[in-house]
């Protein structure tokens, strides 16, 4: 038996929209989660400590990332295993110009889905 999980509608909360916009070649491949990865990829040097941070398992956050990768055709990571100062990631060029572009993109998109919602409601 399926449980109904309705969450309970709070009639004086204000009335809001929500929208994620999300990078697709035939499936899904990029979005927010995938964009706050690599900004604390960019900001730790480390995907398995990005992935602490997000309370992401590092095998998961390895597979986005690889199936990214896969869609685009280059890789978003240079990764460094083990050794005398430990391993570590780091951002490539074409991810960071990536990151960039999505992040201009989902700002615009902000901005106007705003101004359509208040012109609306």
């Amino acid at each position: 038996m399926k449980l109904n999980r309705r969450k309970i509608i709070d009639q004086s909360a204000p009335l809001e929209y929500s929208l994620k916009l999300r990078l697709k070649k035939g499936c899904t491949f990029f979005g927010p989660g995938v964009a706050q990865l690599l900004r604390l990829v960019e900001e730790t040097e480390s995907l398995n400590i990005a992935a602490q941070k997000m309370e992401m398992a590092y095998s998961k956050a390895w597979n986005v990332i690889k199936i990214a990768e896969e869609a685009l055709g280059y890789p978003l990571l240079v990764r460094q295993t083990g050794g005398v100062n430990g391993g570590g990631s780091m951002v490539t060029e074409e991810g960071k110009e990536l990151l960039r572009k999505y992040l201009k993109f989902e700002e615009e998109a902000y901005r106007m889905a705003d101004n359509i919602f208040k012109k609306h409601f």
